[in-house]
């Protein structure tokens, strides 16, 4: 062990992308062949065309549409002047109903203050006379008789006279009737009449008036639903003329090309965008990421995600480019994990965006899609004891190291700090240069059986980890995938990620190995774990006992007679989550000052 600087720090990999990125979709309805396209990892500038759509069909629909635009507009037009026609015959119409109802009260008034007053003067002035004439004759009447009697008028006259008598009288008669006739008839008659039509025509002045606006409104129905037309006409022509300009896509910056393959659900590329081939409407064709501002996108496991904040520094290593390391600055974390693809559907990974801050010059050379590997710096502490994490023992909660004094090992219980992949901080137990063994799994199997009676594990947790361990729950699953990544720590490999040893029977494995309870290259301890996970108190180790994960499926696998319970054979025939039986253990290392 030594003291000095400790550096905490999250290693990833993950691929160069560029901050600046702009997508290019197809913007034509359904679906389009690709005419033409830039080659992939060309270099372009802003303007350039960088794919043909077939815009043949478009082109034929829209002459046909372009008909059907102009004959719309004509209709409006026809439709404009209906309405002024009509707006004219309507004020014509109007105007004459209005001189007919004031012609007709024209007339009824001229009956009733001329006409009929002037009838009947005319009548009462012919009585009048009718009756003079006829005092006239009968008085001559009577004078001629009254001569005839003494002898001086012929009875001739006397006749004359009583004719004349008589005809004024007929005449007196007919007079009287005719007034009777104007004042009880032909006065109600004509006034009646007269009225009549001057009511008339005032009504029908309002229908003229309602007819008018009926045609006024139905003119201008017209007119909305051919202007309407001519909109939708002309609308589907400009969009006809849109989608033909969709066919062209243009780069609206600088950049370079990326074809958008898309990826199927296991992860792997597809080849979808070529000469060619078809594109549906919103379907991303082409990348075109700006070079001169690069960053790495990489993916956090949830058991990391906690010490991962933005603006945390990082030193970026990229395959292509050996011996140089970049700088960069953590830009952007994901608040949700990303779904996970097969065959892995519950790893829970954070997306983390590393943005590089060196200038244009330094990374002109980098290209997208090229992989790095990410050091993320989370914290670091100038001076502290510290020792490697496989020398580090983690049981019941408490950690403990193997002391190598005088070629004795002494175990003791030490209080641990934080830790990177690769050395733990010691806050108490252990001295500057003492030596400590490295590996006690695999070679101090009595100092283990010592320490597993001393001190017993806790239960496991619902989710298949036990507590104190930090191991990704998932760790079974990726495999040896763990071990291989840079920075990561092998399976069960100190305090985050389990204590030191990695054996199957380590208590720190996880999901993946078998739980505490059996020494390293032994056989398995089934009274440790039998104690450890009998929930029922039966003094047997059940199946349905044991957290699920693998663990749990070699149980299964091992129970041979089906009974659902693991006995001491069964147990020891078990294989280990690698294959094959355990192993012995090698002689203990030991690390010293370094």
């Amino acid at each position: 062990m030594k003291r000095g600087p400790l550096e905490i720090a999250v290693v990833e990999r993950g691929n160069l992308e560029s901050a600046a990125n702009v997508t290019l979709t197809s913007k034509v309805e359904g679906s389009a062949t690709i005419i033409k396209i830039v080659e992939e990892g060309t270099a372009v500038t802003e303007g350039t065309i960088l794919v043909e759509l077939d815009s043949s069909k478009f082109k034929n629909d829209m002459i046909q549409q372009q008909i059907a635009m102009e004959q719309a507009i004509a209709a409006q037009k026809q439709a404009v002047e209906a309405l002024a026609i009509t707006m004219a015959q309507n004020t014509s119409d109007i105007e004459a109903a209005k001189l007919k109802k004031q012609l007709a009260e024209l007339d009824l008034r001229k009956y009733e203050e001329g006409d009929s007053i002037q009838e009947t003067a005319t009548v009462e002035g012919e009585v009048a006379l009718k009756r003079e004439e006829l005092t006239r004759t009968s008085e001559k009447f009577a004078f001629t008789t009254r001569l005839s009697k003494k002898g001086y008028a012929t009875q001739s006259e006397l006749e004359a006279d009583r004719i004349a008598k008589t005809k004024a009288e007929i005449d007196l008669g007919v007079a009287l009737e005719k007034q009777r006739v104007l004042k009880d008839f032909t006065y109600t008659r004509n006034i009646t009449e007269k009225r009549a039509n001057a009511e008339e025509f005032g009504r029908e002045q309002e229908r003229v008036e309602r007819k008018s606006a009926a045609a006024e409104t139905q003119a201008r129905a017209d007119l909305k639903a051919r202007e309407l037309t001519a909109q939708l006409q002309t609308d589907k022509y400009k969009q006809l003329l849109e989608q033909i300009e969709f066919c062209t896509v243009r780069a609206p910056q600088d950049g370079l090309v990326v074809y958008a393959n898309e990826r199927n659900s296991r992860g792997q590329s597809e080849v979808s965008i070529a000469e060619g081939a078809t594109v549906r409407e919103r379907q991303a064709i082409i990348h075109l990421p700006d070079v001169s501002k690069m960053r790495v996108s990489a993916k956090i496991h949830e058991s990391k995600i906690d010490l991962i904040r933005e603006r945390l520094p990082a030193k970026i290593k990229v395959d292509a480019r050996p011996g140089v390391v970049f700088t960069g600055e953590v830009d952007m974390v994901s608040l949700v994990p990303l779904s996970g693809n097969w065959p892995n559907f519950n790893l829970k990974e954070y997306q983390c965006n590393i943005a590089i801050k060196d200038s244009p010059d330094v990374t002109s050379s980098l290209k997208p899609g090229l992989t790095a590997e990410v050091e993320i710096l989370v914290e670091r502490i100038l001076e502290t004891i510290q020792v490697p994490v496989q020398a580090v023992i983690e049981r019941g909660g408490r950690h403990f190291a193997f002391v190598v004094l005088d070629n004795k090992i002494e175990r003791r219980e030490i209080k641990v700090g934080r830790t990177n992949d690769i050395a733990i901080e010691v806050k108490d137990g252990l001295a500057e240069n003492e030596r400590v063994a490295l590996n006690p799994r695999a070679a101090l199997r009595g100092e283990m059986e010592r320490l597993e009676t001393d001190v017993p594990e806790e239960e496991a947790s619902k989710d298949g980890a036990f507590k104190g361990i930090t191991v990704p729950a998932d760790s079974g699953e990726r495999g040896s995938q763990n071990s291989e990544k840079p920075g990561r720590p092998a399976r069960g490999a100190g305090p985050a990620g389990g204590p030191a040893g990695g054996g199957p029977g380590a208590p720190s494995a996880g999901p993946g190995g078998a739980p505490g309870g059996r020494v390293a290259g032994g056989p398995p301890n089934l009274a440790a774990m039998v104690g450890r996970m009998d929930k029922n108190g039966d003094g047997k180790l059940q199946v349905d006992e044991v957290p699920e994960g693998a663990f749990r499926d070699r149980m299964l696998a091992a129970d041979k007679n089906g009974d659902q319970v693991i006995d001491d054979s069964e147990l020891a025939a078990m294989p280990r989550p690698g294959g094959g039986a355990p192993r012995g253990g090698d002689a203990p290392a030991t690390g010293g000052g370094g």
